[in-house]
């Protein structure tokens, strides 16, 4: 039976080693080198066995935290972010695209383009590659297209061009552009609508864009649409994150149950060689989890 949704975790990049964040001796490493490792009893007739690991990365910095995460689509990592910013916010998105399903003669169409051909209502137009938009229509342009690189700038508030501009500056010397401007209170950037770089001043911020990641991941293991399930609390994935700053969610080591769904989580620095340490167990009929340290 094909998926019921489009979803990260089972399209088919399980099959192959990711080269960019996953050597091939890793990759080899994934399945289970010890009788105390969490897996299926017969992982090859399991959809887990056939999706795609999750790896966390969270980091504190000078500007506040730095989250790696994949995989993950544009459209939902976009709405991680904005899932607790309401619609009458100050918040404003500085957005910046790069795609290749949309065409303009020879050439990719811009974003400017990509709007005024949607019909998708601008704040603000920088350039042809840089709009300003509300969360409606930013959510309306990551889900009618699948960028091949999106750049979104949280800003609290109006900014001039020269403010741009600074943004720009900073992105050009792989400076975070919470750095160039004291109004960005946060900024994410997707790259092959799979993995995200989150840039955040609150901690919270990343720590809910990784737990509703738990909910796409939760949806390609049972193939249901992700609206079914609960997302895990932030402090249930602080205290995962709080050993190493890494986490590790591979699905052979998942193990569902008629009433539950035990999920491991390995939170070493030697992620691929070592058994889950850590778990989230997801209750089904009460549709929340529960820690299992």
């Amino acid at each position: 039976m094909k998926p019921t949704i489009s979803n990260a975790f089972n399209d088919g990049s399980a099959d192959r080693p990711n080269n960019e964040q996953t050597s091939p001796e890793a990759w080899e490493l994934r399945q289970p080198q010890s009788n105390n490792a969490r897996s299926p009893r017969n992982p090859r007739k399991s959809l887990a066995a056939s999706l795609a690991p999750m790896q966390v990365d969270l980091r504190e910095t000078d500007f506040g935290w730095s989250l790696e995460l994949s995989p993950i689509q544009a459209a939902d990592a976009v709405r991680a972010l904005t899932k607790n910013h309401a619609d009458e916010s100050e918040l404003r998105y500085l957005v910046s695209m790069e795609q290749s399903s949309w065409s303009n003669g020879g050439s990719d169409a811009s974003i400017a383009m990509i709007a005024q051909r949607l019909s998708i209502p601008v704040l603000e137009q920088f350039d042809n590659d840089q709009l300003m938009l509300n969360k409606l229509s930013l959510m309306q342009l990551v889900s009618l297209c699948e960028p091949s690189r999106l750049l979104v700038t949280v800003i609290d508030g109006p900014i001039e061009a020269g403010d741009v501009q600074a943004i720009e500056r900073a992105i050009e010397k792989n400076q975070s552009p919470l750095q160039a401007e004291l109004r960005a209170v946060a900024a994410i950037e997707v790259m092959g609508d799979r993995s995200v770089v989150l840039h955040c001043r609150e901690k919270t911020q990343a720590l809910t864009v990784v737990a509703e990641n738990f909910r796409h991941y939760l949806a390609a293991l049972r193939n249901r649409p992700m609206d079914e399930f609960a997302a895990p609390d932030p402090w249930q994935i602080e205290r995962l994150l709080s050993v190493t700053g890494l986490m590790t969610i591979r699905p052979i080591e998942t193990q569902i149950f008629s009433t539950s769904i035990d999920v491991g989580v390995n939170t070493a620095q030697e992620r691929f060689n070592q058994p889950a340490d850590q778990s989230l167990i997801y209750d089904i009929p009460s549709n929340s989890w529960h820690d299992e340290p």
